[in-house]
């Protein structure tokens, strides 16, 4: 090409870099070395630049996760013919993508535009220029292919191995060789690991996740969070030192934001400029400055007490890859009990929350008419359990709500059966076990759930597939529901609270005066556990006694 016949023409110049990691400090400079290579081709080319186009901290892999919007308009300035040429530093800036190349090639085809790249210029419209520039596209496309593979394939032998991946897990420190920086063990960071223990066993005895989030805040626990992320510089835009959320937290928090005023300033400025959240963040945690909104969170607790890290299991892609490669912080029976509790919120309605309910047995506590669990409220004469039934034409005989009872006599009714249970030899064996036999007696009940669950849903399909009759599958149900049933109370009460160890084998007055210390969220998770309380119809206008107003049977077999 006559490189003469290039002057006048009016030039694009391209620049994009992939990522920073962190490193605010670089951004910027690497895309202007790229600008500057461009600029001094075009010099020498005799073209003048009409228009840059930049990327900063954009991928252009197949992977990406974001467009490129400077990439977009580029694009747009060579189908309105407003451009004659573009420049890039190298093929790859431009794309990984072989869709993308294509895309760009045909757009520059068809509007006479060239590429310069490498300081070699390509004419789209040449089938050797367009050879030569697919190859590099192909080659740039393979090379992030292999750096994925090399990265994937590190990943799968650090988790074969053991070898933790990321940053370092809250609780645990890292030992590295100070010569080699090998990774030399991973070892309990004390205060941190303090904090789990007592987040974990205070979720297995039924806490709600937002109170012991909220006690940690007031306690001035330091939070999980290392640095900065971008809804902290949020809200460190509008934080007030008048705001109520700030009786939540510890004064020194309050008064260390009130001290750092500079800092607030000054994001409130760059969001007023225009900068990202995002970009903020990452420059002060290039800059180390210190983090003042961070918090603890009720999502933070679950994930704690629901992660296997705690009891020394590495996992990858949610599957455990190797046991026993760092010290384990909870006890295996605390976490299977976590987990149980966790599970069982989840499967709950939105108003089940623990901590919001005021009485002990609603939710838990059924009518023995419908088997609907029993709801609560209060009247003149105050409060009462109630069925939640509304009337159903053509069941239980037109009617609906079917029993009630004032909740004093019942809840003490109750409290004596499970004292007594507690107390009972039967009761000691199930819940003094060690921790790796009940994690196996959990696992074996909740397999039998599955598998039963199973077996039942094959009998559905087939008969959604007509193979298999209606009146089989009611037969099929009949016999299976009530197999599940039992099968899920052995599971549960399998996974009661660990409140319940701690009260077992106590005499039934012992047991009393500890359940009168006990927060009314454990109280709920210990009935929901181990009782199926079922409340009965009582005559009307007559009088019924409690024994006979209500039934309770422990859910382990061996305690009735």
């Amino acid at each position: 090409m006559n490189l003469e016949s290039l002057k006048g023409l009016r030039g694009g110049l391209y620049a994009r870099k992939s990522a920073y990691r962190g490193k605010t400090k670089s951004q910027g400079r690497s895309v202007r070395e790229q600008l500057d290579a461009g600029q001094a081709d075009a010099d020498r080319f005799g073209v003048p630049i009409v228009k840059e186009f930049v990327d900063d901290d954009r991928s252009a892999s197949i992977y990406r996760a974001r467009e490129r919007e400077e990439f977009e308009s580029m694009i747009e300035w060579i189908n309105k013919k407003r451009l004659d040429i573009v420049f890039a530093w190298a093929s790859t800036r431009l794309q990984r993508d072989l869709a993308v190349y294509a895309r760009l090639r045909d757009a520059c085809a068809a509007n006479g535009v060239l590429w310069c790249y490498g300081g070699k210029v390509y004419d789209l419209t040449n089938k050797d220029d367009r050879l030569q520039t697919g190859l590099h596209a192909l080659l740039g496309e393979n090379e992030v292919e292999e750096m994925r593979n090399n990265v994937l394939r590190t990943l799968r032998a650090n988790a074969a191995n053991g070898r933790p991946h990321g940053q370092e897990g809250y609780g645990y420190r890292r030992v590295y060789d100070p010569r080699t920086r090998a990774l030399l063990k991973i070892e309990v960071e004390p205060a941190e690991a303090k904090i789990i223990g007592e987040l974990c066993k205070r979720v297995a005895a039924g806490d709600a996740y937002s109170v012991i989030a909220r006690d940690f805040n007031l306690r001035g626990v330091a939070p999980p969070a290392r640095q900065w992320r971008k809804e902290h510089i949020g809200r460190l835009a509008v934080w007030r030192d008048d705001l109520p959320e700030n009786v939540l937290i510890h004064p020194e928090w309050v008064q260390r934001i009130k001290d750092h005023a500079h800092l607030q300033a000054e994001v409130q400025q760059r969001l007023k400029e225009g900068e990202e959240e995002l970009s903020v963040s990452q420059d002060f945690n290039e800059r180390q400055e210190p983090l003042l909104l961070a918090r603890w969170h009720a999502a933070t607790i679950v994930d704690y007490a629901s992660h296997p890290r705690y009891i020394g299991v590495r996992t990858h892609h949610g599957k455990a890859t190797a046991e026993g490669v760092w010290p384990k912080i909870v006890k295996k029976s605390t976490h299977a009990r976590c987990l149980a509790i966790i599970k069982e919120r989840k499967r709950k309605p939105h108003n089940s929350r623990p901590g919001r309910a005021v009485n002990w047995l609603s939710g838990s506590m059924v009518c023995d008419v419908c088997s609907v669990a029993v709801g609560s409220g209060r009247n003149a004469s105050g409060p009462y359990y109630r069925c939640m039934q509304p009337k159903v034409e053509g069941k239980y005989g037109g009617k609906g709500y079917h029993v009630s009872a004032t909740t004093g006599p019942i809840d003490e009714f109750v409290e004596e059966k499970l004292f007594e249970w507690l107390s009972s030899p039967q009761f000691v064996e199930a819940y003094t076990k060690g921790d790796d036999e009940l994690m196996k007696q959990a696992a074996e009940a909740d397999a039998e759930v599955t598998l039963l669950r199973g077996r039942l849903q094959e009998f559905r399909e087939s008969a959604i597939d007509g193979k298999t009759s209606a009146e089989t599958l009611a037969v099929v149900e009949a016999g299976l529901l009530p197999k599940i049933e039992e099968a899920e109370k052995v599971a549960k009460s399998l996974k009661a609270p660990s409140l319940v160890r701690d009260l077992v084998a106590a005499t039934p007055e012992e047991v009393a005066t500890a359940w009168a210390e006990v927060p009314m969220a454990q109280r709920r998770l210990v009935a929901e556990t181990l009782l199926d309380i079922r409340l009965r119809k009582a005559p009307r206008g007559g009088h019924m006694p409690v024994e006979d107003h209500v039934v309770v049977t422990p859910r382990l077999p061996a305690a009735a």
